[in-house]
This record gives structure tokens, C-alpha cells and sequence, in this order.
């Protein structure tokens, strides 16, 4: 069983957010908003969905470090990457997209490594890489690109321990 990551996006609405994370009911689901900051709006994402998964807050989204509390962990961007023994009392996800990254990563829990697929103005590095990437890092969470099953049919056949998405979660219903 895949585990599944569900990234948050501010160009959709909260509510929609929400449901997302209700129907889904990602492993994973982390709070990424670098548009704003809003802590009332943290505090609601936070009390709700940690009813249904375990929940992260992107580092760049974290204006009040008082907000830890409420999260399991943090997910580290690729650029801040050396703050990673900063937060050795969370679970940690760091963000990667290259194996100079994935090596400096080697303490996170977790990492997240990208784009596998082409991903609107990025090109996938290919299904290929993530058995390579797992022997650097053991707990690789394929990201960039995955919007359908058909993505994460490619992924099962991999090494990798799971898949993280926006689109996935936030698919119009047919």
C-alpha cells in the first residue's frame, strides 16, 4: 500500500481543501501556503485534518513557530534543507530534486523527490530514477506530475514508499 501525500495549494479553496482531505483521507497531508499567512486559518486546517492523517506544515508557511504544536512535522524545502536538525523533535519531510539534495537530506524522515512526471512547466525526470534515488534515501515519496491512477500505477512498480500530489486530491469529479 502506497502511502499518499496531499501538498496544499492556495489557489483552491480552503473548503475544497478540506473536503479533499475528508474523502481522501491522505497518510500524509501538509499545510503549503505561500501566498499569506493567516493563523486562524492554520489553526482550522490543523484541528480538522488531523482527524483523517497525519499533518505537516511547509516550512516557508510557518510565520509563528507557536504553530508547531499543533503539527506531527514539518516539510523542509530544498533550500532550507540545512535547517533539518532544527526540528529533530517532528517528523521531517524534506523537499529534493536531485541527488546532491537527497544526500543532504540524509537525516529527514522522509523526502519527497521531483518532478517524476512532467509537471506544468517542469519537465519529469522519469518513473526511472525513484529505484535509483531509494538507495540514497530508503523513504522516497514520489511527487510532480500526478494528477491520475495512471501516474500512481507507474509509481507501485517502484521502489518508493508512496506518492504526493495537489492535483490528485483536488481533481474536478466527473
Amino acid at each position: 500500500m502506497l502511502l499518499s501525500y496531499f501538498i496544499t495549494d492556495p489557489s483552491y479553496p480552503f473548503e475544497k481543501i478540506l473536503e479533499a482531505i475528508k474523502t481522501y483521507k491522505p497518510t500524509f497531508v501538509c499545510y503549503r501556503n505561500k501566498k499569506y499567512f493567516d493563523k486562524d486559518e492554520i489553526i482550522e486546517f490543523a484541528k480538522f485534518a488531523k482527524n483523517y492523517s497525519k499533518i505537516f506544515i511547509n516550512l516557508d508557511s510557518l510565520k509563528d513557530n507557536n504553530l508547531l504544536e499543533l503539527f506531527h512535522g514539518v516539510h523542509i524545502p530544498s533550500k532550507r534543507l540545512n535547517e533539518i536538525q532544527n526540528y529533530n523533535n517532528k517528523i521531517i519531510i524534506a523537499s529534493t530534486h536531485n541527488l546532491q539534495e537527497v544526500k543532504k537530506a540524509k537525516d529527514a524522515n522522509y523526502i519527497t523527490f521531483s518532478p517524476i512526471f512532467d509537471s506544468k512547466n517542469r519537465k519529469g525526470l522519469g518513473i526511472e530514477i525513484l529505484d535509483t534515488i531509494v538507495k540514497f534515501h530508503p523513504k522516497v515519496i514520489a511527487l510532480g506530475g500526478i494528477i491520475s491512477d495512471k501516474e500512481i500505477e507507474k509509481i507501485k512498480k517502484t521502489k518508493a514508499i508512496g506518492f504526493g500530489s495537489i492535483r490528485y486530491f483536488l481533481k474536478e469529479e466527473k
